[in-house]
């Protein structure tokens, strides 16, 4: 009976420091950032309007589908590529180191479809705020690069007459330019639905997620809405300058708009090692 009295005592005397313990862990524990609902379709486009220039957008899933949009700094078009995608989660980093969360799921007709982004957190970040160059600047750069002969063997892929090729690879203030050329040897029109580059995995698990690191071109110089019919056109893409990780490739891929003529090549880092100055 005495010891159990005294176990009793113990654990009394015990509590209140247990207590002031547990109170201290959870002051001390990080904050937790919640994330914005997004709906999004394979039917409709959903525009996110960020009050900053984008400089970032992860995907969880690479069913998700971003492109910004043309001509703007601080919309990013959102799509599903299908019905079956599952719920997953989006990030956007803005060019005043403001982060961006959002939990997707999939919506026949999503609730919104144009939203104004305006709450973020602060992310310890570098300051995007200034330009590495001027819009004069990576324009001038771009056309000089249009105007060159290919640097690099190309890399291509060709479909139904179409087709897209990797032919030079640039560097000049710490940006990337990529030359691409596009052709459609075809009577029919190809209307461009999606320009997109990401790196992702050389070989993705079926077990495991599927993650894929969106890369938000600075510029786009040439038509990047369509490839008329027998025609071949230029197309000059401005990045800022990565690298990228081994086991993993940097995929350019364009998909037509209500057709199948999908195009895709991908870039591997020696690649990137051969870029040239532009000048």
């Amino acid at each position: 009976m005495k010891i159990i009295n005294l176990i009793l005592f113990a654990i009394l005397v015990l509590l209140p420091t247990v207590n002031l313990t547990a109170q201290g862990i959870s002051k001390g524990s990080a904050q937790a950032i919640p994330a914005s609902q997004l709906q999004i379709s394979d039917q409709m486009t959903t525009n996110l309007i960020f009050p900053h220039a984008i400089k970032s957008v992860d995907r969880g899933n690479r069913k998700i589908l971003v492109q910004k949009a043309n001509a703007v700094e601080n919309i990013l078009q959102v799509k599903a590529e299908s019905s079956e995608m599952h719920n997953s989660n989006l990030t956007v980093i803005t060019a005043d180191g403001s982060f961006y969360s959002f939990a997707v799921e999939y919506q026949e007709v999503p609730q919104n479809l144009n939203l104004k982004i305006q709450h973020a957190a602060k992310a310890e970040l570098a300051d995007f705020s200034k330009p590495m160059q001027t819009e004069s600047e990576l324009a001038e750069n771009a056309r000089k690069v249009a105007r060159k002969n290919r640097s690099i063997p190309p890399i291509r892929q060709r479909r139904y007459l179409t087709g897209i090729a990797l032919t030079g690879i640039y560097i000049e203030n710490d940006l990337l330019y990529f030359q691409l050329r596009l052709e459609n040897q075809t009577n029919i029109p190809y209307d461009i639905e999606q320009f997109r580059l990401f790196i992702r995995d050389n070989k993705q698990s079926k077990r495991s997620a599927s993650q894929e690191l969106e890369q938000i071109p600075l510029l786009i110089y040439g038509e990047s809405d369509r490839i008329p019919a027998q025609s071949t056109q230029t197309l000059v893409v401005a990045l800022p300058k990565f690298t990228i990780p081994d086991q993993k490739q940097l995929k350019i891929e364009l998909m037509e708009q209500k057709g199948g003529r999908h195009l895709q090549i991908k870039v591997k880092n020696r690649h990137l090692m051969k870029a040239m100055h532009v000048d």
